[in-house]
């Protein structure tokens, strides 16, 4: 008989639509509307950036709860829903001409994005994948930054064609399509299509879900220690956002810093792909200090002024957002466990959606205050290194916590 595909594949797929339509389209090709709406606007970069200021700290708000809401409600009219506001608030932005109004965007975005950006792929695949789980992860993040490769270049040459208000008409609309109708292909738990995780009974952590509970996380060590890890990598993450400005400033051309950022997206594929797929061979471990290793040499090769080292140092800051998206998750359960992923990730992702907006506007403002973009790259370097200290920190006292954990369950036993 033929075999039936598990309905995991078809979970993967979805996930890749919405991360594509919403992180991909959207918030990654975010940093080739900067200029031309500075421009067109009137004001300066550091100013306009407090728009992404707001997107972070109002996603702050929604995170805590979103980890309950998600279990309360149907989870496919809630992403359908959050994916049409999300895109009804870029197209709308065509018709803005103050600051205020982006910043009210921005509001939006961050309340619905907090659904979309940062839930789908670590919590519903990590439910539905057991074996190739970092796999399946990676692979869906990475569909974002694919979407990002092509749509930075083919966006940049629309803000040439058309202006920025109609091509953002138009990046709202292939979001829409994109995420609003897959949307209606997830399920939160294998359970609730009557079937078990890909993978179940051939992995260790098939039977009960194992991990200590959010009350015990929450008073641990370890906790503070791994969301100041995470903000640091969601820091890095924001670099990229500024890769564009950065090559102009330079003295590039537009477009050569519309590729800039592009290759930063072939890079946050890349590095998606290959750290899912080395974790579940090496550990995190390796992986991590592997991934930091990179960034850290991405920022060494951007202080070189020429456009190869400036096109290496792009790709490979693309790893900062695998760091940032496909490993920040997988740390968390690594050092948790599955027992209460939710409610243990939501606050950790806290951190990682405040790192961007931060380091946005410190880059902008750090811009405006000494026309140069270098110091914040010598940054970028020190916080690179302040990561990989930082790792080691959490998983030794992981490590600790789990052991303790195990004990305290035998002794109950």
């Amino acid at each position: 008989m033929k075999k039936k595909i598990h309905y995991a594949y078809v979970m993967l797929a979805a996930c890749c639509l919405v991360q594509g339509g919403t992180l991909g389209v959207i918030h990654n090709c975010r940093g080739i509307f900067y200029g031309p709406i500075c421009e067109d606007l009137g004001v300066g970069l550091g100013f306009f950036t407090f728009y992404m200021l707001f997107f972070g700290l109002f996603s702050c708000v929604m995170l805590p709860f979103a980890g309950r809401v998600f279990h309360r409600v149907n989870i496919r009219w809630l992403l359908c829903g959050a994916s049409v506001i999300f895109a009804g608030s870029v197209m709308l932005q065509a018709a803005f001409h103050s600051l205020v109004s982006f910043y009210v965007a921005g509001a939006v975005q961050g309340l619905t994005g907090a659904y979309l950006l940062f839930y789908p792929v670590p919590v519903l695949l990590g439910n539905w994948f057991q074996k190739g789980r970092g796999a399946a992860i990676g692979f869906a993040a990475a569909t974002s930054g694919l979407a990002g490769a092509i749509m930075s270049p083919v966006g940049a040459a629309l803000i040439s064609g058309w202006g920025w208000r109609a091509t953002s008409v138009a990046f709202g609309l292939i979001s829409l399509l994109m995420a609003a109708p897959a949307s209606f292909l997830l399920y939160l738990r294998p359970e609730d299509r009557d079937t078990a995780p890909y993978g179940a009974g051939e992995t260790q952590e098939a039977g009960p879900l194992t991990g200590v509970s959010y009350e015990t996380a929450r008073r641990s060590a370890v906790y503070p220690v791994a969301i100041l890890l995470a903000l640091l990598l969601s820091i890095l993450c924001g670099y990229y956002l500024q890769l564009a400005s950065y090559g102009t400033a330079e003295g590039f051309t537009a477009e050569f810093g519309a590729r800039m950022t592009a290759l930063c997206m072939i890079g946050n594929v890349v590095s998606k792909l290959f750290l899912g797929w080395y974790y579940d061979r090496a550990g995190i471990r390796r992986t991590m200090y592997l991934g930091l290793a990179v960034v850290g040499a991405a920022f060494s090769a951007l202080l070189v002024r020429s456009t190869w080292w400036f096109c290496v140092g792009s790709l490979g800051m693309g790893f900062a957002m695998g760091m940032s998206c496909v490993m920040t998750p997988i740390l968390v359960r690594e050092v948790f466990g599955s027992r209460d992923y939710g409610r243990i990730s939501s606050i950790v992702t806290i951190a990682t959606t405040v790192g961007v907006p931060v380091a946005t506007v410190t880059l902008g403002f750090l811009y405006d205050a000494v026309g140069s973009y270098r110091p914040g790259i010598l940054i970028g370097l020190a916080v690179t290194v302040a990561g990989m200290i930082l790792v080691e920190a959490v998983l030794r006292m992981g490590g600790r916590l789990t052991v303790a954990a195990a004990e305290t369950d035998t002794a109950e036993i």
